[in-house]
C-alpha cells in the first residue's frame, strides 16, 4: 500500500492541532460562561470594527505624585485585605480635562471589594469643584465595566428612567490617568443635588442603611474571624444622608431628613406600614423591573439607595448597581407576603409585607411580561444602545447586551404569574346568616378573594379584607378565615358546588376555585390589621354623597381648629356662601381633586384670623381641580423655615384657577410642583415669594403680581406662558426661571420692581411687547457645564432708558437684535 505524502501528513496534523484547539478553546470559554467559540470569533469580526468607528467621550485625570502615592498605598492594602476600608481612603486634588475645558477635583478609590483594584484599572470616586463636572454630573465613578456587569447596568437605568423611576446616569467613557491611556471605563452619577434635578424632583436628602458595620464584619470574616456580629445586621444600620454634613447645616432639609428618619423608624419598629413611608407605585416599579433583568442581588438592604419627597412624605427608591442579567428563578416576592410586619424582618421582606406594595409590584410584573414590553423597550433604546455597545467594543468586543436572558426572564414572570390553582378552600359551614370559610395559601404571592358564588346563582362579596398570605417557603399553608354574609342558605346547597373567585393581589387575571364542601378543623385565622376611616367622614363641616362621591362644606362661616383630611376618590366640593376660618395650626390636605366655585358678589373666603394655619394643599388627586372666585387670606405669617412648600399648594394635581386672589404674608403663596395649572384673572398681593413653581406647565393671563416682598413668579423646570398681566412692586425678581425652566411673556407689565426677568441654570425666557421699569431690567446667569448658558430675548419690549442688563459669563440677552448686557466668552475652570 503507498504511503500517503508527506505533505498531506502534515496538512492533517495541523487541522487535528486546530480543531483540538477550537475545542480546548471553546471548552474554556464556555467555562467562563461565554456561549462559545463560534460567537467569540464572529463577535471580535464584527463588534471591535464597531467600536474602533466610535469615538468615545475621554475624562483626562492628573494627580501628583504625593497624591498618586496616597492612592498606590489604598490599593495595596485593598489587595492584600480583599476589601477596601474607608480608613485613608481620603479625597485628593486632580485636575481634569473634558472636551477641552478643564476643571478641578478631587478623586478618592472607590468600591468595597478589590474587584475594584484589579490591574491598572483602578475605580475612582470623583467629586468636581464649582462649574466643573462631566456629562453634568459633578459626584460620579469611574470604573472598570465589568464591576457594573459591562451593558447590563446601562439596561437596567435606562428602563427606570423610562419607568420614571430616578435613575443615575450611566455609560461608557476612555479614561487617561498621568497621560496613560487606561481605556474603556464605566461612568456612574453620585448622589447630590443635580440627580434630583436630572430627574425632576423635588430637593429632598438622598438616604441609604448605612452598610460601614456590614463591611467591617466583611472584613473580619475575610481574615478568618467568622461569628454573628450583632453590629452587621439591618435592624443595627443607622439610616445615613449622602452629604451629611451639608444636610445638617441646612434649616430645611435637616428637617427633612429628620422627618424620613421617624417615618423609617416607626417602619421598622411596626409602627407604621411600608406603604405610610414608601412610595407605593414607584417601590413596586423597582422590585418588578428587578425580577425583569434578574437582578435579585442588588436587594441587599446594603445597596438600596432612597429619595425622601418632602411633598409627598414617602421615600421612594433610586436606581442603583442591578447585579442584573441573571436567569430568574423564581420571583422577588415569592414566599415573602405573611401578613404580619416584624421587626426582625429585612427590609424587603418588610416591604413585600405591605399589601399596597405587593398590589402594585405584580401589576407591575403583568405590564413586564407583556409581549410587547421588551419590543418597545429595546426599539426605543436602539440608537442609544447601538452608541453605548460600540463604545464598549473598542475594548470588550465580546461583552454584548443578551437580549435572550430578558425574554426568558420575561416567560417565567408569565409562567408564574399564571398559578393553575390560586388556593384551597374550605366551607366551614353557617353561622346565622353569615357562610364561614378557610382559605389555605398554595402560592408563594398572596391572593385577594373576589367573591363566593352558590349553585342558587348568588354572588357574595366577602365580609371585610380578603387577602390570603403566601404560603411559608417550604412549608404548609397557613388556614385563612373568611366570611360571607349569604343570607339564608339550605344545607343542600352547601354540599352543592361552592366556589370562590380570587387573583393575585394586583393582578387583572381572575380565577376560579371550588371549594371542598367539608370544614377543615382546629385551623388559626390571621388577623388582617383593619383600615382606619379617613377623618374627612367624621367631619361637621362636611357632608358625603358616596353615589356622587364628593365631600361638600356646608354653607355658612365655619372654624376649622385641626387637620383635615379627605382621601383619595372623592371631589371636594365648595359654594358660596361659605368662610373657612384656621385656627390654631389648622390644615386642609386633599388626595382628591377641589371644585370650589363662587361668584364676584360671594367669593369663597379661606382665612385665618390668627395667621396661623398650615394652608391648603391638594396632593396628587385622580382628577383636575377647578377653583372660581375663591380668596385665600392671612393663611399664614412669614417664617424663613417654612413648614410648607406654600400656603396654598398643588403636587402632581392639576389646577384651573380662574378669579382667585392670594393675599397675605407668608414665605410663599402659592405653589405648584410637578403638575399643570391654568391662573387667569386673578390676584397676588403681599407675601414673600409670591408664586413658585417646579417642573410644572404654568400658563398665566390677567393677572396681578402686587407688592412681593421678594419674587413674584419663580419657575423651575418647566414651562411658563405668561401673558397680559401686571408685576407691580416686586423687592426681588418679577419673574425668575431656573432649571432649564422655558418662559414666554407677552403683552405685561413690569414695573418698579428689582429685577425684571432672570435666568439661570440654563433657562430660556422670550419677552415679546409690554414694557419693564425694573432697576435691573434682566439678568442672564453664567454658562455653567452642568445647564449650559441662559438666553434673554426682548422683542419689542419698552425699557427705560436708566434700566441695566447683567448677562454672566456665556449666556446672553439680545433686544430687538442687539447684544446687550456684559457677556463674556464662557472657559472651562
Amino acid at each position: 500500500m503507498k504511503r500517503p505524502p508527506r505533505w498531506f501528513l502534515i496538512v492533517a496534523a495541523v487541522l487535528v492541532l486546530m480543531v483540538l484547539a477550537g475545542w480546548w478553546a471553546d471548552r474554556a470559554l464556555r467555562q467562563r460562561g461565554h456561549p462559545g467559540l463560534i460567537t467569540f470569533v464572529r463577535q471580535i469580526a464584527v463588534n471591535y470594527p464597531a467600536g474602533l468607528a466610535m469615538e468615545p467621550p475621554v475624562i483626562s485625570i492628573t494627580v501628583e505624585e504625593r497624591d498618586l502615592a496616597r492612592l498606590t498605598e489604598v490599593v495595596e492594602a485593598a489587595r492584600e485585605r480583599g476589601v477596601i476600608m474607608p480608613e485613608g481612603n481620603e479625597l485628593v486634588d486632580a485636575a481634569f480635562q473634558v472636551d477641552g475645558r478643564t476643571f478641578k477635583g478631587r478623586i478618592r478609590i472607590k468600591g468595597k471589594l478589590n474587584d475594584h483594584v484589579q490591574g491598572s484599572k483602578w475605580s475612582f470616586r470623583v467629586q468636581a469643584k464649582k462649574d466643573g463636572g462631566f456629562q453634568g454630573m459633578k459626584r460620579f465613578s469611574l470604573q472598570h465595566p465589568g464591576t457594573r456587569n459591562y451593558l447590563c447596568d446601562w439596561f437596567y437605568h435606562r428602563l427606570m428612567r423610562g419607568e420614571g423611576l430616578i435613575a443615575l446616569r450611566y455609560g461608557f467613557c476612555r479614561v487617561t490617568f498621568n497621560g496613560d491611556d487606561l481605556g474603556i471605563y464605566a461612568y456612574e452619577e453620585h448622589f447630590g443635588p443635580e440627580l434630583l434635578e436630572n430627574n425632576e424632583r423635588l430637593n429632598g436628602p438622598l438616604l441609604r442603611f448605612d452598610p460601614g458595620l456590614f463591611w467591617q464584619h466583611r472584613l473580619n470574616a475575610m481574615q478568618g474571624i467568622r461569628s454573628e456580629e450583632a453590629y452587621a445586621s439591618y435592624q443595627a444600620a443607622a439610616l445615613d444622608a449622602y452629604g451629611t454634613n451639608d444636610v445638617a447645616a441646612d434649616p430645611e432639609q435637616k428637617r427633612y431628613f429628620e422627618e424620613a428618619l421617624a417615618l423609617v423608624d416607626g417602619f421598622r419598629r411596626g409602627q407604621l406600614a411600608a406603604s405610610e413611608v414608601f412610595d407605593v407605585d414607584r417601590t413596586g416599579r423597582r422590585l418588578a423591573l428587578l425580577d425583569l433583568i434578574g437582578g435579585h442581588h442588588s436587594m441587599d438592604w446594603s445597596d438600596v439607595k432612597f429619595h425622601y419627597d418632602p411633598a409627598m412624605q414617602r421615600l421612594e427608591p433610586v436606581s442603583y448597581e442591578s447585579f442584573s442579567a441573571f436567569p430568574l428563578k423564581e420571583l422577588a416576592g415569592a414566599y415573602r407576603y405573611t401578613g404580619v410586619q416584624r421587626e426582625r424582618d429585612e427590609l424587603h421582606q418588610q416591604l413585600f409585607n405591605d399589601p399596597a406594595i405587593m398590589a402594585a409590584y405584580v401589576h407591575h410584573l403583568e405590564r413586564f411580561a407583556a409581549p410587547n414590553y421588551l419590543d418597545s423597550a429595546f426599539a426605543a433604546l436602539k440608537g442609544a444602545l447601538d452608541t453605548a455597545s460600540a463604545t464598549l467594543y473598542r475594548e470588550f468586543p465580546y461583552k454584548e447586551l443578551h437580549r435572550d436572558l430578558y425574554y426568558a426572564n420575561q416567560r417565567v414572570i408569565i409562567a408564574q404569574l399564571k398559578a393553575p390553582k390560586l388556593f384551597h378552600a374550605h366551607v366551614q359551614g353557617m353561622s346565622g346568616d353569615t357562610l364561614a370559610m378557610l382559605v389555605v395559601p398554595i402560592e408563594g404571592l398572596p391572593v385577594e378573594v373576589d367573591s363566593l358564588h352558590l349553585s342558587d346563582g348568588r354572588n357574595i362579596a366577602p365580609l371585610g379584607d380578603a387577602i390570603v398570605p403566601a404560603r411559608p417557603r417550604g412549608a404548609l399553608g397557613r388556614p385563612f378565615a373568611m366570611r360571607f354574609v349569604t343570607g339564608p342558605v339550605a344545607d343542600s346547597l352547601l354540599l352543592e358546588a361552592v366556589e370562590t373567585d380570587g387573583r393575585i393581589l394586583g393582578s387583572s387575571r381572575l380565577g376560579t376555585v371550588e371549594a371542598f364542601p367539608f370544614s377543615l378543623r382546629d385551623a388559626q385565622a390571621l388577623d388582617l390589621p383593619a383600615h382606619a376611616l379617613p377623618n374627612a367622614d367624621r367631619s361637621d363641616l362636611l357632608v358625603k354623597d358616596e353615589s356622587e362621591r364628593t365631600f361638600t362644606f356646608k354653607p355658612g362661616a365655619w372654624t376649622l381648629t385641626g387637620t383635615l383630611v379627605v382621601p383619595a376618590g372623592y371631589t371636594l366640593v365648595a359654594m358660596p356662601p361659605l368662610k373657612l376660618s384656621f385656627v390654631n395650626g389648622a390644615e386642609l390636605i386633599s388626595h382628591s381633586p377641589l371644585r370650589w366655585v363662587g361668584t364676584e358678589e360671594t367669593p369663597i373666603i379661606i382665612t385665618s384670623p390668627d395667621s396661623s394655619s398650615m394652608g391648603v394643599h391638594v396632593i396628587q388627586p385622580e382628577g383636575r381641580s377647578i377653583l372660581d372666585h375663591v380668596q385665600f387670606l392671612q393663611l399664614r405669617r412669614y417664617d424663613p423655615d417654612q413648614l410648607r412648600s406654600g400656603d396654598v399648594s398643588f403636587y402632581r394635581a392639576p389646577v384651573t384657577l380662574d378669579h382667585c386672589a392670594f393675599a397675605g404674608t407668608g414665605a410663599t403663596l402659592l405653589d405648584i410642583s410637578l403638575g399643570e395649572a391654568q391662573l387667569r384673572n386673578s390676584l397676588f398681593e403681599g407675601g414673600s415669594d409670591q408664586l413658585e413653581a417646579h417642573f410644572a406647565a404654568l400658563q398665566i393671563s390677567g393677572t396681578r403680581f402686587l407688592k412681593a416682598a421678594d419674587d413674584a413668579i419663580s419657575v423651575a423646570g418647566g414651562g411658563l406662558s405668561f401673558a397680559t398681566s401686571i408685576v407691580d412692586g416686586a423687592t426681588g425678581v418679577a419673574v425668575k426661571a431656573t432649571v432649564h425652566a422655558r418662559v414666554e411673556i407677552t403683552e405685561c407689565v413690569i414695573r418698579r420692581t428689582g429685577t425684571g426677568v432672570e435666568g439661570r441654570e440654563g433657562s430660556a425666557i422670550t419677552v415679546n411687547s409690554g414694557s419693564i421699569d425694573a432697576t435691573e431690567g434682566a439678568h442672564a446667569g453664567k454658562d455653567e457645564i452642568r445647564y449650559g448658558p441662559v438666553h434673554i430675548l426682548l422683542k419689542e419690549v419698552e425699557v427705560d432708558p436708566k434700566v441695566t442688563f447683567k448677562a454672566a459669563n456665556g449666556s446672553s440677552i439680545d433686544k430687538d437684535g442687539q447684544r446687550v448686557g456684559e457677556t463674556r466668552t464662557a472657559k472651562g475652570t
